[in-house]
This record gives C-alpha cells, sequence and structure tokens, in this order.
C-alpha cells in the first residue's frame, strides 16, 4: 500500500538533494544511508517498471563498504574530497521522471503535505545550532542558495516565524518557534539530526509564552483531566508556575479540579461538572441498594473516606439522610435518579 505522508517526505528530499535537472533518471544523493533506503524504498512503490535502481558509493578511502544490497546495482568509487561517505540513488526510466515530477508538482500545491515535505527539506538541506554553553544560541536553519517560495509558503502555513539570511544562504528559525518544528517532528527522518534537535529541545528548562498565550494554552489542554506535574512537563514550565495560572483560570470560573486516589487532577469546568454528576448518580444508585459506605466505595472504586465525604456533602443537600450505619436516599434523590434513567441530563 503507498502511503501518501512518506511519498510526501521522500518529494521533500528530492527537493532538497535530488537532481531536478535531468530528465532520464531520478537521483537522490545524502550522506545518511538511512534516507537512501528510505528514498528508494518509497519511490520503488510507485516504480512499476522493470530497471533496477543504482546506488553509488564515494568513500574518502579504498575500503569497500557495501559490496551487495537487494535488488539494487551497486558501485564503490573513492572520493578523496570527501570529509565523509556518500551515496547517490539513481533509478533511470524518463517516462517514470515525468510521472513522479507530476507528482511532485501536485503534492507542492496539497498544504496537507507541507509538514511531511517540509520534513524531507530539512532531512536534507537542515541543520541544528546549539551552543551548550549559550543558551540563547538555539536555533534551526536550512541552506537555501536562494530565497525559496515553498519553503516560506510552508512555514508560514503553520504560523512559524523566520528570517532569511541572505549572507549564509539559510533559512533562521528561533525562539518559541522552535517548539512548533518539534509539534511536526521536523527532524525525525535524520537519526543524526533527531538526536541533535532533540538535545537542543530538552535542554530548554522552561518555555517561554506572550502575556496570556500560556492561560489559553493549558485551558485548551484540559478537555481532559491532568495533574499540574503532566503539565508542567508538557509546557516545560515549573509546578508553581502552573500552578498559579491554574488558579487564575479558577478564579475566573474556567477550569477546576477533582481529587481522586492521592492526586489532584485539573479539568475545564464544564467536564468537572459532568463528572460529578455522573459520579453522583451513580453513588446515589449504590446507596438506593442500601450498601454501606466500604461496599459503596469498593463498587466504585473509591475510599472510605471519599464516600464518607460526598455522602455528608449529598446530606447537606438534602439528598440523602444517615440511618444507623447506613445511608438512605431522600425523595429529591430519587427524583434526580429518575430524572437520570429518563436519558437527561442537569
Amino acid at each position: 500500500m503507498i502511503k501518501s505522508k512518506e511519498i510526501a517526505e521522500c518529494v521533500g528530499l528530492w527537493l532538497a538533494e535530488g537532481d531536478n535537472k535531468t530528465d532520464r533518471e531520478i537521483t537522490f544523493t545524502n550522506n545518511c544511508f538511512e534516507l537512501i533506503i528510505f528514498f528508494s524504498e518509497n519511490i520503488q512503490q510507485l516504480y512499476k517498471g522493470h530497471n533496477k535502481p543504482r546506488i553509488y558509493v564515494y568513500s574518502p578511502t579504498e575500503k569497500i563498504l557495501i559490496k551487495k544490497l537487494g535488488n539494487f546495482v551497486v558501485r564503490n568509487y573513492v572520493d578523496k574530497r570527501a570529509n565523509r561517505t556518500y551515496f547517490i540513488f539513481k533509478l533511470a526510466d524518463v517516462e517514470f521522471v515525468k510521472k513522479w515530477r507530476s507528482l511532485v508538482n501536485s503534492m507542492k500545491n496539497q498544504d496537507e503535505y507541507y509538514s511531511d515535505i517540509l520534513r524531507g527539506i530539512f532531512a536534507g538541506e537542515g541543520n541544528i545550532k546549539h551552543d551548550l554553553k549559550n543558551h540563547n544560541s538555539r536555533n534551526v536553519r536550512i541552506a537555501s542558495g536562494s530565497r525559496n517560495s515553498l519553503i516560506e509558503k510552508i512555514l508560514s502555513s503553520i504560523n512559524i516565524k523566520f528570517r532569511y539570511d541572505q549572507e549564509k544562504r539559510e533559512y533562521w528559525i528561533t525562539g518559541r518557534h522552535l517548539y512548533k518544528l518539534e509539534k511536526i517532528k521536523i527532524a525525525s527522518l535524520h537519526p543524526e539530526k533527531e538526536s541533535k534537535f532533540r538535545s537542543m529541545i530538552n535542554s530548554v528548562k522552561e518555555r517561554h509564552y506572550s502575556p496570556g498565550e500560556l492561560k489559553t494554552i493549558l485551558q485548551c489542554e484540559l478537555n481532559q483531566f491532568k495533574t499540574t506535574s503532566e503539565l508542567a512537563n508538557k509546557f516545560r514550565k515549573s509546578d508553581l508556575r502552573i500552578l498559579e495560572v491554574l488558579r487564575e483560570l479558577k478564579k475566573e470560573n474556567r477550569v477546576g479540579y477533582i481529587k481522586l486516589k492521592g492526586h489532584t487532577y485539573w479539568m475545564k469546568k464544564e467536564i468537572k461538572d459532568k463528572y460529578l454528576y455522573k459520579e453522583r448518580i451513580k453513588i446515589l444508585k449504590q446507596v438506593n441498594k442500601n450498601k454501606n459506605m466500604t461496599a459503596i466505595g469498593k463498587t466504585l472504586n473509591l475510599g472510605r473516606k471519599a464516600i464518607n465525604h460526598r455522602l455528608i456533602k449529598f446530606e447537606k443537600e438534602g439528598l440523602v439522610e444517615k440511618r444507623g450505619t447506613h445511608w438512605m436516599i431522600k425523595e429529591k434523590a430519587n427524583t434526580l435518579l429518575g430524572i437520570d434513567e429518563s436519558g437527561s441530563e442537569l
């Protein structure tokens, strides 16, 4: 089965490191052998002809690195000018080149493939600048002999700010926009670049957000139950800073929290209200079966203290009453359970 994502990544690789001038063959050059294999496997998914692909190995020494590789024709050469071994993949077929160019042009104009194409371009022409001694020196660069409209269109479409250095002939991306690159896994195709990128991202103790940005991000994140630590780890902020923002949101009645099994979970207010309503119905149904607190807690996977706390609260609301060692529901609770059984929710 042909995978569009991987083909789009190969489009990016070819645009970065392929020979797009020849009409006779598909060519891709790189010093990362994993990328050569990745490119060749995906190209061969598209190719229906009978020509054998070729791999040329250029090494600064006379040592033979690859003698045989599947159905490839392998040729080894010495390039004493090279600092490290590099490889060239070639597949000759004039008709296939036409189809490939048509596919490339088509994908370049479909924004659903933008991130994939950029990932391929970065694997070919990208690099990471990370000065361990200077915490402010963290940036991603994409080499380009001149301004590239496709690269700029892709970066703009995913709201990544960049600058083009005319002298060094490369694009620069820095600051919080690096995390947008992390989100699309910009370096995932190239093992060496991925390792450097991950090291750079992990070295940042805290992310910096514009005023109000963290508040908005946290509220959007709370569609599910999250602990303060989970949020702090994800957004690289201290637990104290996360808690400070959560308390602000709580004062504005936009989020709330629930304590479960010794942990505090935060969520949007409407999610908390819905959860508490469903929990209340479950507890009242168990009370209606004349179960004691221990039995109720075991059924609902809640501790005895937690059940007791909730039942005392329900008692104040006129939903239950205690008779001896057992709790009983009152008429008000029966009305609530009747509403729930009918399929309506508060």
